[in-house]
C-alpha cells in the first residue's frame, strides 16, 4: 500500500513540475512577445499615454525660430524676367538659375550672396552671363509658418555679348523687391518673390542704354550647419 501511495505522490510531483515549467515558459513567451515599452505604456495613466501620442517629439529639441540672429542657410533659385518698356517691338527677356548663401546678422535681417547664370534673349545676339550679387533682406513680418520680406542690393555681371545689344558685356545689376518665405518640411523653406532688376554699366563704356526688367523668382532654402 505504501509503495502505491509513494508512486502516486511521485506522479503528482512530476505533474506539478511540468505545470510549473509550462507556466514559466508561458511567462517568458509573453514577455518576449510584448516589448517592455508597451508594458510601461499600459502602466501609465491614459492621459499621459494620450499626451505622448499627440506629441511624439516632446523630448526632441525645438527648432529655433526662423530669422534668428546667427542663423545660416543656403538656397537654389530660378527666375524669369521681361523688360518694362512696352514700346519695344521685341521685348528683351532673360532666365536665371543659381544658388546663394544667407546669414542673419540681426533678428529678421539677413545678408545674402548669390551667384547666378543668366540667359538673355535679345534682338541681335543672345547672350550668356554670370552674375555675382550681394543683397540685404528684411523679414519685416515673421509668423510660425511664413514670413514677408523686402530686399535690395547690387551686383556685377559679365556676358558673352553686349547686354543690351548696344550696351556692354560688363554691367552692374542693382535690384529691389519683395516676397514671401513659406515653411516646408525638414527645416526647408520656399521663397517666392517679385523684383525690379536693372542692368547698366554706369557710363563706363560710352553709350549706356540700360535695361529695366520685372523679375519673378522661386527658390528653396536649406539649413546650413
Amino acid at each position: 500500500m505504501s509503495s502505491i501511495i509513494s508512486g502516486q505522490q511521485a506522479t503528482a510531483n512530476k505533474h506539478n513540475i511540468c505545470r510549473g515549467i509550462i507556466f514559466i515558459l508561458a511567462v517568458i513567451l509573453a514577455i518576449l512577445r510584448s516589448p517592455l515599452d508597451a508594458v510601461a505604456d499600459e502602466a501609465q495613466p491614459p492621459s499621459l499615454q494620450q499626451e505622448q501620442t499627440d506629441s511624439p517629439n516632446l523630448t526632441r529639441k525645438s527648432e529655433p525660430a526662423f530669422g534668428t540672429k546667427g542663423q545660416k542657410q543656403w538656397y537654389v533659385q530660378g527666375a524669369a524676367a521681361t523688360t518694362l518698356d512696352r514700346e519695344e517691338a521685341f521685348p528683351q527677356r532673360f532666365g536665371l538659375a543659381g544658388a546663394g548663401l544667407s546669414k542673419f546678422l540681426f533678428d529678421g535681417h539677413s545678408i545674402n550672396l548669390e551667384l547666378n547664370t543668366i540667359y538673355f534673349s535679345q534682338p541681335d545676339n543672345d547672350a550668356l552671363g554670370l552674375n555675382l550679387s550681394l543683397l540685404m533682406r528684411w523679414h519685416f513680418l515673421r509668423k510660425t509658418n511664413w514670413a514677408l520680406f523686402i530686399d535690395g542690393g547690387a551686383g556685377i555681371m559679365g556676358t558673352t555679348s553686349d547686354v543690351p545689344s548696344k550696351g556692354a558685356s560688363f554691367n552692374f545689376t542693382p535690384q529691389a523687391g519683395a516676397g514671401i518665405n513659406i515653411k516646408l518640411k525638414n527645416q526647408r523653406r520656399l521663397m517666392l518673390g517679385l523684383r525690379w532688376h536693372h542692368i547698366s554699366h554706369a557710363d563706363l563704356f560710352g553709350a549706356n542704354p540700360g535695361r529695366d526688367s520685372i523679375m519673378g523668382y522661386v527658390g528653396v532654402q536649406f539649413p546650413k550647419p
